[in-house]
């Protein structure tokens, strides 16, 4: 018994040496699995894709030539690439901010307990348990210029998915749909997370409710706002199933005529469908660089408007 205690009692300097280097390791040890992960199926690939964006490649992505920028000025001259760009931004813009704000609202209306919170909670979250196979194949029947419920609902005869000028907009009315659950359920737990006492002090001091909301609320869950912009200007950047699932004909994506054409789907289409992995390695590290100078950007907010005091 007074062995043990004397070992326990044992200062780190006097662990033997293997046991320090053990304990300093340890930690990086239960990180390992999770960071090998990472490394061969995100860091090896795109570093593999930056490296052959410089070379001539075949159809079987074998190494042919040394071609330098040849591939980034294809890409940055063609006009369905730049399209792609613009109805990329174009989608970000509209998707994200819209998405949160409208889950951000319905947070703010589920905040208080009822006997029926349970009901509306989950009927705001609903879109976040299915898939974005079935929501599309749901406003596919939607969007149907004869049977659909939308053009029958509002007498309407309007081909959503295959006018021009319609195309884009059914897509970023599905998606801000699909984001509306994620964003509900992070905001409503942010929102009952909120110091009860901070809350009813603001109210003594004759804060109305407009003071109250953008004085104390959204700097108080701006952390949270934070992330849902961030988590979706990568999702909006890096997405193209529902291009792929809705506006993909003999073919060719981002139909009708590139309306709907998007980064993602430009490069699956180049690469996938076409094989013209010359383009796609370009188009890829291009549309990489983008998406960082959004982030990028978003990130300002961080250090301006985001408050992590409590």
């Amino acid at each position: 018994m007074k062995l043990r205690k004397a070992s326990l009692g044992k200062p780190v300097s006097a662990l033997p040496l293997k046991t320090k280097i053990f304990q300093r390791v340890e930690p990086y040890l239960y990180l390992l699995p999770a960071l090998s992960m990472l490394i061969l199926f995100t860091y090896y690939p795109f570093i593999t894709n930056v490296i052959h964006s410089f070379f001539t490649v075949d159809r079987f992505r074998r190494v042919r030539a040394f071609a330098g920028l040849r591939n980034y000025s294809r890409v940055l001259t063609d006009d369905s690439f730049l399209q792609a760009v613009g109805n990329t931004f174009i989608y970000v813009l509209a998707t994200v901010p819209i998405s949160i704000v409208i889950g951000f609202a319905l947070a703010l209306l589920a905040k208080k307990k009822t006997r029926f919170s349970v009901v509306y909670e989950t009927l705001f979250a609903l879109s976040m348990a299915i898939s974005i196979a079935v929501i599309a194949m749901i406003f596919q029947l939607a969007y149907n210029p004869s049977m659909g419920a939308i053009n029958q609902l509002f007498g309407l005869s309007i081909s959503w998915l295959s006018d021009p000028s319609t195309a884009l907009l059914s897509l970023i009315i599905i998606q801000i749909w699909s984001n509306i659950g994620y964003n509900f359920l992070f905001m409503f737990s942010a929102l009952r997370a909120l110091p009860e006492d901070v809350m009813e002090s603001s109210r003594m001091d004759g804060a109305v409710r407009s003071r109250l909301l953008f004085q104390i609320i959204i700097p108080l869950v701006s952390p949270t706002l934070l992330f849902l912009l961030m988590s979706g200007i990568a999702h909006a950047m890096t997405s193209a199933s529902l291009v792929l699932i809705l506006t993909t004909t003999h073919g060719a994506t981002g139909q009708p005529g590139g309306a709907t054409e998007v980064i993602m789907s430009f490069i699956y289409g180049r690469a996938i469908m076409g094989t013209n992995f010359n383009v796609a390695y370009a188009a890829t590290t291009v549309g990489f660089v983008l998406s960082s100078i959004v982030m990028a950007l978003a990130l300002v907010l961080d250090r301006k408007k985001v408050s992590y005091d409590v």
